[in-house]
């Protein structure tokens, strides 16, 4: 009686039974699949061993029970088999999609299980082999066989395979496709059983080792457990509270050994109720998931008292707790969550997420869909504010100002876009949609023919971050055909500071092609005469603030008062933002500022509007 081979492994699955259960698990669906799969195959594998051991004996029993048990054994061929291919599907089917997939395919299985139960079996056996055969075997090896292929075709050809998966099942059914063949050939070798085991323990040390989901110096759950983990939550749309605290900017390399030490002491605590799940991100941060309504500040107090007394400086340390995880649609809009709260919070800060906190979140991420949509449907305008020469006496120029128009025709505010736009980035395509729609606009002959002189266009920190934008600038301005003595760009004084030498180098390859420079908002924020020595600027532009403060401040006065005299003394121009009154008109005249731009003369226009409000 040849059993020792299935016996072995028979063994093999056993052990990964207790190796599996001696660990701390996540219980994913994923690993719940894979211990079904495992169960199917402990019974495949017992059934084979029980069909010899009732053939061995078949003298003494009745024929019925032994080919009865024989049938037992082949049936669960074909459950095996779909379970090799529902455990592929965890991978390409949501769980609620693939519960219903599962329960489809159970039905198949069982109506496959009673037809071969009903056919005839025959069985063969001497002193050396034992098999069966006959049509309930024919038909059985067909069912696997489709289920093997269908497996392998998904692992081929479907992209939402994790690689690994794919790799470890593709090792498994060949493997067993290679025993069947062989037992196919030789009948007194019973492989199929064995090579069974090795798939099932390639598949566990490839993808479901508890230990892969662990992070072996900490004992707590890794970075691919976390993703997993709350993957499962929202398709399962399970309630859970949620806490990150962002450990990575604190414990730096300077500590070297200390920061394993602090974070294992920090793991220990945290993990000493049952009730929560302790996760260690890529880099240092913790995150901690658990049940709602587990007091997380207290954990999150520890933590930072934990670090005070290892003398640690919570200058950029920030917990974020959010009661209710599941009010976001996934995780990757949490892990969001998790950075926009962290940017605005620091120095040992508790930050608890309320609804407030989370509907300002909201909106932003709202605003930012926005700017993409319109950047998308072109529904991103320019509108141009008029700009008054003093000695001229006529509007000589203007400032273009960015504008997103919604859906249903009313424009979204600026002030709620652009700090969008700055901090995401979409600021760079934004402005190049304005720099081209100006230069578009420039192209016209009535702009020149109506006296104006140049179009004034602001560019951000973001933009002057970028050693391209020169080249950027320049290649819009030739695509159409644009005199640069056309475009003046205006920079602020924060930009001068935080990317001066990129700056300085786009602005001289500006410069040097023909475009002009003011600086914009001069006297706002950290104001330094050196900015003006520094930048090679034309145009100096009073921000809205201190021309208010001239005619209500007699040292603001005295200011301005010098800032015209500096700036005509270096040949440049001033131009007085804000003016909306007769009285701050005549003031500005006797000032000697050059240009005057505010409501006094004209809101920004539409550029339609604009030319028509500069030919009246």
């Amino acid at each position: 009686m040849n059993i020792q081979i299935q016996t072995y492994g028979l063994i093999i699955l056993f052990m990964i039974y207790v190796f599996y259960k001696s660990h701390n698990t996540l219980k994913l669906y994923t690993e719940q699949i894979f211990m079904r799969t495992m169960y199917i195959s402990i019974a495949n594998l017992i059934l084979d061993i029980s069909s010899l051991v009732f053939i061995a004996h078949m003298d003494s029993l009745p024929i019925y029970t032994v080919k009865l048990f024989c049938k037992l054994y082949i049936v669960s061929l074909i459950w095996v088999t779909e379970s090799a291919l529902l455990y592929v599907m965890t991978d390409v089917y949501p769980e609620e999609q693939h519960r219903k997939k599962t329960r489809l395919l159970y039905t198949v299985a069982a109506v496959q299980s009673l037809i071969v139960l009903l056919l005839p079996i025959n069985i063969y056996s001497d002193a050396i082999t034992s098999y069966t055969y006959g049509p309930s075997v024919i038909l059985v090896y067909c069912f696997a066989v489709a289920y093997i292929l269908s497996v392998l075709l998904l692992c081929i050809f479907n992209k939402n395979l994790s690689r690994r998966r794919s790799f470890a099942v593709i090792l498994w059914m060949c493997l067993w496709l290679t025993a069947a063949a062989i037992q196919f050939m030789f009948n007194n070798l019973l492989l199929v059983g064995f090579a069974l085991a090795l798939g099932i323990l390639i598949v566990f040390v490839i993808m479901e080792n508890p230990e892969a989901n662990l992070d072996r110096r900490l004992g707590c759950f890794n970075s691919y457990a976390l993703v997993e983990y709350l993957r499962r939550l929202y398709s399962r749309h399970m309630e859970f509270s949620v806490m990150k605290i962002g450990l990575s900017d604190v414990l730096d390399e300077k500590l070297g050994s200390r920061s394993d030490e602090i974070l294992l002491e920090l793991v220990r605590i945290l993990t000493k109720r049952d009730d929560i799940y302790v996760f260690r991100n890529v880099d240092s941060d913790i995150t901690v998931v658990c049940n709602v309504g587990t007091d997380l500040t207290e954990l999150a107090e520890q933590a930072t008292e934990l670090l005070n007394k290892k003398h640690i400086s919570l200058k950029k340390l920030t917990s974020v707790i959010i009661p209710h995880g599941h009010v976001f649609s996934d995780r990757e809009e949490l892990m969001s969550f998790f950075g926009y709260v962290s940017d605005r919070h620091s120095d040992g800060a508790i930050v608890t997420a309320d609804e407030q906190l989370i509907n300002k979140y909201t909106e932003k991420k709202v605003v930012h869909q926005e700017i993409l949509d319109a950047l998308a449907e072109d529904r991103v305008e320019v509108f141009l504010q008029p700009i008054y020469s003093n000695s001229e006496q006529c509007f000589t120029s203007a400032e273009a100002l960015v504008r997103i128009r919604q859906k249903d025709g009313s424009m979204l505010s600026p002030g709620l876009f652009i700090p969008v736009a700055e901090e995401s980035g979409l600021i760079v395509e934004l402005g190049d949609r304005i720099f081209e729609k100006v230069c578009i606009f420039l192209t016209s002959p009535d702009v020149v023919s109506i006296g104006i002189h140049y179009v004034e266009i602001n560019l951000s920190v973001v933009q002057f971050e970028r050693v391209d934008l020169a080249d950027r600038l320049i290649g819009i301005t030739e695509k159409h055909g644009v005199d640069p003595h056309l475009i003046n760009l205006e920079i602020t004084e924060t930009a001068s500071v935080t990317a001066r030498t990129t700056l300085l180098g786009n602005m001289k390859r500006l410069i040097d092609y023909g475009f002009t420079f003011s600086l914009d908002d001069f006297g706002k924020g950290e104001s330094n005469l050196m900015y003006v020595v520094e930048m090679p600027v034309s145009i100096i532009k009073l921000d809205y603030d201190m021309s208010k403060a001239f005619f209500k401040s007699e040292k603001a006065k005295q200011v301005v008062h010098a800032v015209v005299g500096m700036a005509h003394g270096m040949n440049l121009k001033l131009v007085a933002e804000g003016i909306e009154t007769k009285d701050e008109i005549d003031g500005m005249l006797e000032a000697e500022i050059d240009y005057i731009q505010g409501y006094y003369y004209s809101r920004p226009l539409p550029m339609p509007e604009f030319l028509e409000f500069i030919r009246k």
